[in-house]
């Protein structure tokens, strides 16, 4: 029940936030957005999964090939979404309304999965790779842009006192990266920062499915705390 809670009243906050997105959050993140999508390395045959597409920003910077799926919670965001596709024909990109923890897709259906902004919103990170991790084929490129809780002991604690704060706003600022790499079994390629001091990181992951294993999903609810309502 607080799993439910929780998404219900992040996806108002974002059917909220969409009429203003595109100028705000979505400026500042934008050329992070460009460059993370250039590391999936797309072919003509690939699936695409855009996991909480949003606005649909990044539909700027895929190619005008293959097949792209974008699923969001927020009927809002999904709305600005569709009339960017509407308005640029674009024929290969198709939208679902979806929890990213509960995905109507098979095993494998993907060559790639795109989550951007996504994992520090839900309220459990676990689930949401576990699902990822499934709809993606083994061996297939997972791309994570994000805010992750800073390895600066000071500065991590401000992002503790600010998350509930920032819970408001619809995201978590204190979700720290080595904790769900090591509670996931991640296989991370490599990660990167566009600036030295920067507020998000891209982390770039081979699929090995390690999530998806009963192996990997051991104490689940011992490990990393579910985001509060």
């Amino acid at each position: 029940m607080r799993e439910v809670m929780q998404e219900a009243s992040t996806r108002k906050i974002y059917d909220i936030q969409s009429s203003f997105y595109d100028g705000t959050f979505g400026r500042l993140v934008r050329r992070r957005v460009e460059i993370a999508i250039s590391h999936m390395n797309i072919t003509q045959t690939d699936r695409v999964l855009d996991l909480g597409i949003g606005t649909g920003q990044s539909l700027n910077f895929y190619p005008t090939f293959g097949r792209i799926v974008g699923i969001d919670l927020s009927s809002g965001m999904l709305r600005q979404c569709s009339r960017k596709i509407d308005e640029r024909e674009l024929s290969h990109a198709t939208l679902l309304q979806a929890d990213a923890m509960r995905l109507p897709f098979a095993d494998d259906s993907f060559d790639h999965v795109f989550i951007s902004h996504v994992i520090s919103v839900v309220s459990d990170p676990i689930k949401l790779v576990i699902e990822a991790q499934r709809v993606a084929k083994p061996g297939a490129r997972i791309v994570l842009l994000n805010h992750f809780q800073s390895t600066n002991r000071f500065i991590a604690l401000v992002e503790k006192w600010l998350c509930p704060l920032c819970t408001k706003l619809g995201w978590r600022s204190d979700l720290p990266l080595q904790d769900l790499i090591r509670e996931t079994g991640l296989e991370i390629d490599y990660r990167y920062k566009l600036e030295s001091i920067d507020l998000w990181e891209t982390v770039v992951v081979r699929n090995n499915k390690s999530a998806v294993n009963p192996a990997g999903r051991r104490n689940i609810r011992k490990r990393l705390p579910v985001l509060a309502a």
